[in-house]
């Protein structure tokens, strides 16, 4: 029995001698950093101290970060790792942070320090974050097409002092759907054009024109809100957005360029144009859905085919400030059944209502005509075609009666 315990006892110290001395010697070992900041292709080597045994080295994420043997570190790709040093049943971490050398993704320029980006050397980001600064100065400037064609790309955020999407930025973008940022206030030629997965984009207050074909066919866009500061609407700057249902513009806007809503599938409402002075040739052409639009009395001016193949519009109130009916600017709109021409107008042009099969009153209350095409009204059913005209206008019921229009279908007002 005594040797028994003189035995546990000796155990029981050599158990405590042993931890004893085991203490000191893990605590001996250390690494040589704890967190490491690398840029992209830059190396740095760890080393473990207060040991002669074998480290075995390894990383979290090869992706983003490498370790040899040795522990030499190599920054691989943006993003975060963690490195290990293990040393028998002790591990050492060390946190390394990778950031993009920015030099070999982007060609750029700094002047009275702000950067602009001039160039893409490459690019493979579905989802892409850009740099809020480069060398410490903030990125205030993208150059004109940077994202041409970068068909792979879905979503970018762009710097917050960016306030411009210049001509061609992301021209080709098939499929792009969203795009982040601050507040934009100019819109560049081609800025979206055929960007057709495109559903998000910044706040667009500040912007004065819209140019030309920024939208063209950009299929996922809903609806728009358009600032306050908006003056101008480019040729074809929607063309063929058939998602598009409403159009509301400011009252700051004064002109729409030609084609600019043209092919525009479900576009149904045109509204807040008062002070629209000018739009533009088949500016709402082959809007099938359109059935409602509203002029103010600043309009002027209607381009050749305004409203051709609108085959919805049932009717529509033009304002004494029109000085002409353009050619084909009625062409083929089905539904239309009551015209009144404005007091202004001096000329009706060619093919003006061509095939309108159900206008049925046509009233004509100013005596300023002068010159109504011979082909203005082919295809109307002249049988079903009620005219009101200013009594003191010979020209108007001269023109009436060489239709061959029924003399009780003719009424002086």
């Amino acid at each position: 029995m005594k040797k028994t315990r003189a035995a546990l006892a000796l155990l029981a110290v050599t158990l405590s001698l042993t931890a004893l001395l085991a203490v000191p010697v893990q605590a001996k070992v250390k690494l040589s950093k704890t967190a490491l900041s690398l840029k992209e292709g830059q190396s740095a080597t760890l080393k473990i101290t207060g040991t002669k045994k074998k480290v075995t080295w390894k990383s979290s994420r090869g992706a983003v970060a490498t370790v040899t043997k040795k522990g030499k570190v190599t920054a691989k790709a943006p993003g975060t790792a963690t490195i290990s040093a293990k040393v028998g049943q002790t591990t050492k971490k060390c946190k390394v942070t990778v950031t993009a050398d920015y030099s070999k993704i982007y060609e750029y320029q700094i002047k009275y320090g702000k950067v602009t980006i001039n160039k893409l050397l490459r690019i493979s980001d579905v989802d892409l974050i850009m740099p809020e600064t480069i060398e410490g100065c903030p990125v205030v400037e993208l150059a004109d097409g940077l994202f041409k064609n970068c068909s792979g790309l879905e979503r970018i955020t762009l710097p917050s002092g960016v306030s411009e999407i210049g001509d061609s930025l992301f021209y080709g973008c098939s499929t792009l759907r969203e795009v982040k940022g601050g507040t934009i206030r100019a819109l560049g030629n081609y800025a979206f054009y055929e960007c057709c997965a495109l559903t998000s984009f910044p706040t667009l207050s500040g912007v004065e024109s819209v140019g030309d074909y920024a939208f063209y066919n950009c299929d996922g866009i809903e609806k728009l809100t358009f600032p306050t500061a908006l003056k101008s609407i480019g040729s074809y700057a929607f063309y063929d957005c058939d998602k598009l249902t409403a159009f509301f513009g400011p009252q700051t806007l004064s002109a729409i360029g030609d084609c600019a809503f043209k092919s525009c599938d479900k576009l149904m409402l045109v509204n807040g144009s008062t002070n629209v002075q000018t739009f533009g040739s088949e500016c709402f052409a082959d809007c099938k859905l359109l059935s409602s639009v509203s002029f103010g009395d600043k309009l002027t001016t209607l381009g050749t085919g305004c409203f051709s193949g609108c085959e919805t519009l049932g009717q529509i109130s033009l304002p004494g400030t029109l000085t002409a009916i353009p050619d084909r600017c009625f062409y083929n709109c089905y539904s239309l059944t009551n015209m009144t021409i404005p007091t202004g107008v001096s000329r009706i042009g060619n093919m003006a209502f061509f095939n309108c099969i159900r206008l049925t009153i046509l009233t004509i209350p100013g005596s300023s005509i002068t010159t109504i095409a011979a082909d203005a009204f082919a295809g109307v059913p002249m049988t079903n075609l009620n005219i009101f005209y200013q009594a003191s206008s010979a020209y108007v019921k001269s023109w009436a009666e060489g239709l061959g229009i029924a003399a009780d279908h003719i009424h002086p007002i």
